[in-house]
């Protein structure tokens, strides 16, 4: 399998099909009313258990070692605004937004052919270190993706979109939970554990705001109809309004149910 079918293998209705603008909007090409969304979905990996499950990531899983600490936290995957009032009160629905995100602003709605087809980002030196370092799926052109399909027609530059990406992450990683992932690599876990630790570490009464994804070896899917039992991603629902105050308990909102078996591996 080519790397171009692992990226849009690792699609569901909220990932990543059709890879690769052209060139980043101008800033006054920015579609009116793209700012009024509800939510964001802030999408985060476990190493691990990606590289186990999604065939030829090649660059992106150079480094499995238990000790790398790419391998002890999540990774970043990307932070999605859901589909904006003005497109919702054209008739656009959710798989669609979804399916092309800015890409819909293209000519003909065009989905360019792969991620590394994106204009560089050319970041800042810092930024382009601190990104990589906690993106390693930016080695298969990630970034890129994430930034022109999810970001580029909301009129943030790269400059102002991923350092609050970033943030979200320490934020996330400083946490009881993730200390509870880290704690229980190599082990099957309870899916209700996991569950369990979110709501304590977040202060909520439920888990409602997260998103389980799971996998199996050879089977790279992300479809809700089938399970799977190996880690590879959590999806956490953020209001919008309030991305900023994460991981207050109000920052969070109900998302959607995973597709995890009710033991889940966490890969080491």
């Amino acid at each position: 399998m080519n790397i171009l079918r692992v990226i849009k293998a690792s699609v569901l209705s909220l990932g990543f099909i059709g890879v690769g603008l052209t060139s980043s909007l101008a800033a006054a090409d920015v579609p009116q009313g793209m700012q009024n969304f509800n939510h964001y979905t802030f999408a985060v990996m476990w190493h691990p258990g990606v590289c186990a499950t999604w065939t030829n990531a090649g660059a992106a899983c150079k480094d499995l070692s238990p000790d790398a600490k790419i391998n002890q936290e999540w990774t970043m995957h990307g932070l999605w605004a859901s589909r904006p009032q003005s497109l919702i009160a054209s008739g656009m629905n959710g798989p669609t937004w979804w399916h092309y995100g800015c890409y819909w602003y293209n000519p003909g709605h065009a989905l360019p052919k792969d991620s590394c087809a994106n204009p560089a980002l050319n970041l800042p030196a810092a930024l382009h270190q601190r990104l990589y370092a906690h993106m390693p799926m930016a080695n298969i052109c990630l970034d890129r993706h994430e930034y022109y399909k999810h970001v580029a027609c909301f009129g943030e530059t790269p400059e102002q979109f991923f350092p609050r990406e970033l943030d979200l992450l320490d934020k996330l990683n400083a946490s009881s939970f993730t200390a509870f992932i880290r704690a229980h690599r190599g082990q099957w876990v309870e899916r209700n554990a996991i569950l369990k630790a979110f709501a304590e570490s977040f202060k909520v009464k439920n888990a409602d705001a997260l998103e389980l994804r799971c996998e199996t070896p050879g089977r790279h899917t992300h479809e809700l109809e089938h399970q799977g039992d190996i880690l590879t991603q959590a999806w956490i629902t953020i209001h919008k309004d309030k991305v900023n105050d994460f991981p207050a308990p109000d920052s969070l909102e109900k998302g959607r149910k995973g597709n995890c078996a009710e033991k889940i591996h966490i890969l080491n």
